[in-house]
């Protein structure tokens, strides 16, 4: 056997000119006004749904409706206000005006999506830096080509079924440079960052113009939809003594939120929150001063999904707003969801068309399971209640222990032939958060996107058809594998495709290629951390991903920047690098699909925004569910131990997806398609004890 080694590791480009399908298809002789196709319709309000699906599907003589009965080929019972209905143009055109409806276009799913140009996105090669191995080990290197450093995520989701970075993670090249294609920017969506705040002043996100991308949810979002609030009421903002224009008075600002009397009348019934006044431009976006950004996590976050490198969706509107996680705070999180709730349907009310709204959470709570030596735990795990006695040992799993002693680890075989199992802590778990996923449903409902960091936890989501759905810690109301808090997002049945969308994480290395624990050579692979199980909706780069570093207690690892040495870059990781670079892919197509609701959404990202099965699965659900390695840290080095140096595989129960689907993100705008070296082949279907908030990465 070999020696072992364990380890604990905790511009505003504009896009092409579109051409619509209807007018193609009448050029082309093939429709008309009166021809049948498929619609989408969207009205206000789920409450609305109900009265005007009966109005179209039946004769009437009803304003705004055709009179006829129409054909409602889709309800879409994953959408509380939109089904797909057959009707011709003009009578979609009729259904338009109805007071009752928001939206009525041809359903995007069926007919194509308009025409595109593509241009090169950075106008020269730049260095796409990939880390050979998880958690640091063999510094990567980090160069820059003509002066960018970019993020490996963003060439990666343009087609990760070609394995643009076959090599990595078997010692071979770290680093691509090339350019990259682009169609869409995000312009006009409203990406908005819940987090531990975004730093204004890096180059990250500072437009050609000069002026600064960055505004604020509780500061500056009053002001956007009711500027008339604000007459009298604005002053210079300078933050780290930079003069960053004129923005709304702190002060007016916060009692927006509270004070109906000082709102323009339209805004008085949109209900209220209580803002303090301890939330401020410094709080938000400084790094000097009392209460300042001490995380960078929110800076890393927002760069991976509109930085101008690192950024998916280079060109959308950034928004901030600072919630109560590690650093301070006076916004709770639920209280920072309701805010972008009121804020999205006042941009509905002040425009009869508002820039869609995009919420990034990278964050949840913590709840651990106990593991000190000789104490024994209650637990109920498939149907039967059992207890388990802790071991002391962090890398040794109680036996009956079931599902509460997760472990993360992965191994690897160095050049000397040593292997390193790399491990971290284990029996962590998300708990329920009634409050934040109350929240999450409500900003849902009123039409904005939600998305969610899965977690961080190798914990399993399980639907209420999985075995492990009733499993519990402690006591039978504190459930360990059923998906909870922001994550959650909805009411009711956990049913696959309901809530927020829950994103995993994706390795940066790959597996090896001696395909030892049935894994296929190069396959993409769920980091060993990574939350799995079938409440998880799509998997995206994540671990050692570049972003942009601002807090005055980052990384090791930051990287000066070429642009401005003032600041810094880092390798970003975890579900909550994974979260943003999947916002970025949404934001692009709502900048095109502004109406969209989450459930058209999240469909979109299934069929049109994914690849399937190009990710390994050691132990998947159908051959390993009721094996001792499902769960477990059990290392054989026969199997679990690569034959090469410089090679790693997730050790067992850290490396299969529970039932997760195999689906990859994939950037669709991200192509020249008249290049015959691209080839598209599209989706091939085939009594809790709360640690705190956590948002760490591995």
């Amino acid at each position: 056997m070999s020696d072992i080694t364990i380890r604990e590791v905790e511009d505003s480009f504009e896009p092409a000119p579109q051409i619509d399908y209807f007018d193609q298809e009448v050029q082309a002789g093939r429709m008309n006004s009166k021809t049948i196709h498929e619609y989408i319709v969207i009205v206000n309000l789920p409450e609305d749904w109900e009265e005007v699906h009966e109005y179209i599907i039946n004769e009437n003589e009803i304003d705004g409706i055709p009179n006829r009965k129409i054909n409602c080929s889709n309800q879409q019972q994953f959408s509380l206000r939109s089904a797909i209905y057959e009707m011709s143009k003009e009578e979609a055109d009729i259904l338009r005006t109805h007071n009752q409806v928001e939206y009525v276009d041809l359903n995007p799913e069926k007919y194509p999506q308009p025409n595109m140009s593509y241009t090169k996105r950075y106008k020269k090669d730049v260095a796409f830096n990939k880390p050979l191995f998880p958690g640091g080990y063999y510094s990567p290197s980090t160069v820059f080509t003509n002066g960018i450093r970019a993020n490996w995520a963003n060439i990666t989701i343009n087609d990760p079924s070609s394995k643009p970075f076959t090599g990595v993670g078997i010692g071979t090249t770290d680093t691509t440079n090339q350019d990259l294609f682009y169609s869409m920017t995000g312009k006009n969506v409203d990406a908005v960052v819940l987090d531990t705040g975004i730093g204004i002043l890096h180059p990250e996100f500072i437009a050609d113009d000069g002026t600064y991308r960055v505004h604020d949810i509780i500061l500056d979002g009053p002001y956007k939809v009711d500027p008339d609030a604000f007459d009298g009421y604005t002053e210079t903002i300078t933050i780290d003594s930079v003069d960053i224009g004129t923005r709304a008075q702190e002060a007016r600002a916060r009692e927006w939120w509270s004070n109906t009397n000082i709102r323009s009348s339209e805004f008085q019934s949109l209900g209220t929150i209580t803002i303090s006044a301890n939330y401020t431009r410094i709080l938000a976006h400084t790094k000097n001063g009392h209460n300042s950004i001490v995380r960078g996590h929110g800076t890393a976050v927002a760069s991976q999904i509109a930085g101008k490198s690192f950024g998916v969706a280079f060109g959308c509107n950034i928004w901030n707003l600072k919630i109560y996680l590690e650093d301070y705070s006076p916004i709770q999180p639920s209280v920072g969801l309701d805010a972008c709730t009121i804020f999205h349907k006042a941009k509905k009310i002040a425009s009869n068309d508002p820039d869609p709204t995009l919420l990034c959470n990278s964050w949840g709570y913590v709840g651990s399971t106990g593991n000190t030596d000789g104490v024994s735990y209650n637990h109920h795990y498939r149907g039967n209640n059992l207890t388990y006695t802790g071991t002391g040992i962090t890398t040794d799993i109680p036996a009956n222990s079931g599902a509460c002693r997760n472990i993360k680890a992965w191994t690897m075989t160095g050049n000397s032939g040593t292997v390193i199992i790399s491990s971290s802590s284990s029996g962590e778990y998300s708990p329920s958060s009634p409050s934040n996923s109350s929240s999450a449903e409500s900003a849902i409902a009123a039409g904005c996107i939600v998305t969610a960091a899965s977690g961080n936890k190798n914990q399993k989501f399980s639907d209420k058809n999985d075995p492990d759905f009733n499993n519990w810690y402690n006591n039978s109301s504190n459930y360990i594998n059923r998906v909870g808090g922001v994550q959650k997002g909805f009411s009711g049945d956990h049913d696959v495709g309901k809530g927020s969308i829950r994103v995993g994480a994706l390795d940066c290395a790959v597996e090896p290629d001696d395909e030892k624990q049935g894994a296929t050579k190069f396959s993409l692979r769920k980091v060993n951390y990574s939350n799995n199980g079938p409440m998880i909706d799509i998997f995206a780069p994540a671990e050692q991903t570049m972003a942009a570093a601002y807090g005055t207690n980052e990384n090791s690892n930051n990287l000066v920047r070429e642009d401005d040495s003032n600041f810094k870059d880092f390798f970003f990781g975890g579900t909550s690098a994974a979260c943003p670079n999947t916002c970025g892919v949404i934001a692009l197509y709502l900048q095109s699909n502004r109406k969209a609701d989450q459930g058209i959404v999240r469909k979109w990202l299934y069929n049109s925004a994914s690849k399937y099965d190009l990710m390994s699965d050691p132990i998947p659900n159908a051959i390993g569910i009721n094996s001792t390695t499902y769960w477990s840290s059990y290392f054989n080095e026969s199997t679990d131990v690569a034959s090469k140096p410089n090679q790693s595989y997730n050790l067992r129960g850290s490396g299969n997806l529970r039932g997760a689907p195999n689906r990859v993100l994939f950037n669709p705008y991200g192509h020249d398609t008249s290049e015959s070296s691209y080839t598209d082949k599209g989706p091939s279907i085939s009594g809790v004890v709360v640690s705190g908030l956590s948002f760490q990465q591995v």
